[in-house]
């Protein structure tokens, strides 16, 4: 009983730690306007970057194999508790788990760049250049993450706690969620898309939809609590950092940029100097 009520004290520390995330401070730009001078867009020689990132991350995710044999394979610090006050009681119930908490998984980087940038900033806005540097904002977060969190899962090789696999830390549905949720964050602060209220909503709505990804992978005995928190922690550092990068006054140094002409059909190539 007592090791139970810890498990649950804990479990709750950690869902109110999942539920914060990084902002942005500062005024708020109309996303009507189009993308602000002083903001750092993404050029063609990051776009160069990107798509480096996205052929690593190929090459990680199905080239370099995790450990056969695990190199971590005991739980820290309040795993066994969360575990044992979390986890599915069926495999049945740890199967519907991990099924729904691909919803953040996916759900979220379709949100962010589907509905937000292609379906509100460009259709519904007519907008297509502050959509597009929403579009690349997002995909250049979900790289980087994308190649740290393989990087870190294979060299560290933690077995999961249903010992499926050794690609347990960190948690990367709960690293990628949280990559889109602190980014949503920081565009809603200093970007207005939405208007009013709703621009306000965002931010708790995906930050809950992240936090809700990490504790369904406990739930279905996928991740230990230290994979989940050691996912969050490195999500929202990439997703808040990248959309900061891009969302302040970069001063005036020369730079180079791609937009979308003023048609949406043609790409624009231009700089500062």
């Amino acid at each position: 009983m007592t090791r139970n009520l810890a498990g649950r004290g804990v479990c709750a520390a950690i869902a109110v730690s999942l539920a914060s995330g990084s902002a942005a401070a500062g005024e708020q730009q109309a996303a009507d306007e189009g993308w602000p001078a002083g903001w750092n867009r993404i050029g063609p020689a990051e776009i160069g970057v990107v798509g480096g990132l996205g052929v690593t991350l190929i090459f990680l995710e199905f080239v370099v194999k995790s450990p056969t044999t695990p190199r971590w394979d005991r739980p820290i610090l309040f795993d066994d508790d969360a575990r044992s006050a979390l986890r599915a009681g069926s495999p049945a119930g740890r199967s519907r788990a991990a099924t729904a908490s691909d919803f953040g998984y996916i759900g979220l980087p379709l949100y962010a760049i589907g509905v937000e940038a292609g379906l509100v900033t460009w259709l519904g806005r007519d907008n297509s250049d502050v959509a597009l540097q929403l579009a690349l904002i997002s995909v250049e977060a979900l790289a980087i993450n994308g190649v740290l969190t393989r990087v870190v899962d294979k060299s560290v090789g933690r077995i999961r706690p249903d010992r499926t696999d050794t690609a347990a830390f960190p948690s990367g549905h709960t690293s990628t969620a949280f990559t889109i949720a602190s980014g949503l964050c920081v565009q809603h602060t200093r970007l207005e898309i939405y208007g009013g209220v709703a621009d306000k909503l965002v931010c708790p709505a995906a930050l809950t939809v992240a936090a809700g990804t990490g504790l369904l992978r406990i739930v279905s005995d996928r991740h230990w609590a230290s994979d989940v928190l050691a996912g969050a922690v490195l999500g929202t550092l990439v997703g808040g950092t990248v959309s900061w990068v891009h969302m302040h006054d970069g001063g005036a140094e020369p730079r180079r940029s791609v937009s979308l002409g003023p048609d949406g059909r043609s790409l624009v190539y231009g700089g500062r100097f």
